[in-house]
């Protein structure tokens, strides 16, 4: 790379961080070097960067890179354990001091945690629905649109029930709809965690915050910046949900750190309750409005740019996690057998919930040469799906004999074996996954990367081999 395309790039990296609070270290730059040249096209790179760095977060260019950088998979009561803490232990201990409690999901993308939480208050029946105040977040405008939709595919439902399935969620052409009375006790904003917003974070607005699989995005000063605010707006012995690779340590002392069952979180260090008069200052601000208030003008967001053609576009969409278009696209190119197609082919519809058919797709590949590590791996996938941990371990360890480098086989083979007991067997494949991460294939990332990027990844590695210090 040229000097000038390296300075230019080091001035994109930096305006990211600054105004969305995304860190990129040196060896993830070349990601963004593809962003940078599409976004700069029509101006020129020197014009364009002079242009973002004057810009608001809040202007229309800031939006379709939040898009395009933020974009992240999740899933309905993913780390179910920590939600049923929250809705079991934390919130009921709030039911006599306030007659609403409220509930902040910071980076929320499209929706389902927040939706989780509303589904487990009620089927759990700890908490009345009545009284609480469910408010999600996040920098990206398509994520919030989709929340608020609330029709979601049966990939991102694989973890709820059957009878929960069929009691809170309407079948329809696109897969899945939230029944009104659950879609409408959320309220969902575009928000950038990195502004100040001092009416937003005023003392006391929230009892509970989750922030999972956020703050693996962010270098360690934006995060204490971002943690400070949330210690503020929480209510005294209020309650913060972080991922289960992702820490306070070093980051804030304001929290104290509680474990119930396998769930990790944090309580507010304010021991002092709060008095009546100091009650009534404090108001909710950020939930005490209405529906219509706080929806934001419909902002038509810029068009995303073409995809490439061929298998090419179906993996930049599916990359972006854009799996209906993907499936569109692949629909309607011609059949092949090509191994890179067919392994596409295979990855969405593992993304779909048709397990069957991802599954006859792996065997295919499992027996080709060149695809017999990928094949191995979304084999694996596809067992764990059926609740075949023995299984999909021995998948993930014929992944890794396949291709020794290929670092996600390793990471899953090392945290199956973990929590299989096998403490030696899963250190020496972590180990491995973490020295192999900064050289793994971005096919592979793309494809079975779960929304993480390398920095997060190797944080999840990273809290895998602290856990294993925790088997007795």
């Amino acid at each position: 790379m040229a000097e000038s395309s390296r300075s230019a790039l080091a001035r994109f990296v930096a305006l990211v961080e600054q105004r969305l609070g995304l860190f990129y270290d040196k060896a993830q730059w070349g990601e963004l070097e593809p962003l940078l040249a599409e976004r700069a096209a029509g101006t020129g790179v020197e014009r364009y960067l002079e242009q973002l760095a004057s810009a608001s977060s809040q202007q229309e260019e800031w939006k379709a890179l939040a898009e395009r950088l933020t974009v992240g998979e999740t899933y309905f009561l993913r780390h179910p354990t920590q939600l049923e803490t929250l809705v079991d232990q934390v919130l009921p201990t709030f039911l006599r001091q306030a007659p609403n409690i409220r509930v902040l999901c910071a980076g929320c993308s499209s929706g389902e945690e927040p939706y989780s939480v509303a589904l487990l208050a009620r089927e759990r029946g700890r908490v009345d629905s009545s009284r609480l105040r469910i408010l999600g977040i996040d920098v990206n405008p398509r994520a919030i649109s989709h929340a608020r939709r609330a029709c979601y595919s049966p990939w991102s439902l694989r973890a709820v029930p059957l009878a929960m399935r069929e009691q809170w969620f309407q079948r329809t052409p696109e897969g899945f709809s939230l029944r009104p009375q659950v879609r409408d006790q959320v309220i969902f904003e575009e928000r950038n965690l990195m502004e100040e917003a001092p009416a937003f974070w005023a003392p006391g607005s929230f009892h509970a915050i989750l922030c999972r699989n956020v703050m693996l995005y962010f270098p360690p000063e934006a995060m204490r910046r971002i943690i400070a605010r949330m210690a503020q707006a929480l209510v005294p012995g209020g309650y913060l949900f972080l991922g289960p690779s992702e820490t306070l340590r070093g980051i804030s002392d304001d929290f104290e750190l509680l474990r119930g069952g396998d769930a990790f979180y944090y309580r507010l260090r304010q021991p002092a309750q709060p008095t009546s008069s100091a009650l009534a200052m404090a108001q909710p601000v950020a939930l005490q409005r209405t529906q219509s208030q706080v929806t934001l003008p419909v902002v038509t967001p810029p068009a995303p740019a073409p995809a490439p053609d061929g298998v090419d576009g179906v993996l930049h969409l599916l990359s972006a996690e854009r799996y209906t278009e993907a499936w569109t696209l692949l629909e309607s190119l011609p059949q092949s057998s090509q191994p890179k197609a067919l392994l596409l082919r295979a990855v969405l519809h593992l993304h779909a919930g048709r397990l069957g058919q991802a599954e006859q797709l792996g065997r295919q590949l499992a027996a080709a040469s060149g695809t017999e590590a990928p094949a191995h791996y979304l084999l694996g996938l596809c067992l764990e799906q059926f609740g075949d941990e023995v299984g999909a371990r021995s998948r993930y360890v014929a992944s890794v004999r396949a291709d020794p480098t290929f670092a996600l086989g390793q990471l899953r083979a090392g945290t199956l074996a973990r929590r299989a007991g096998d403490v030696v067997e899963a250190r020496v494949s972590l180990r491995m996954a973490l020295s192999l991460l900064p050289q793994e294939k971005p096919l592979y990332l793309s494809l079975f990367g779960g929304g993480f990027g390398r920095h997060g990844l190797m944080q999840v590695v990273l809290q895998e081999l602290q856990a294993c210090t925790e088997v007795p």
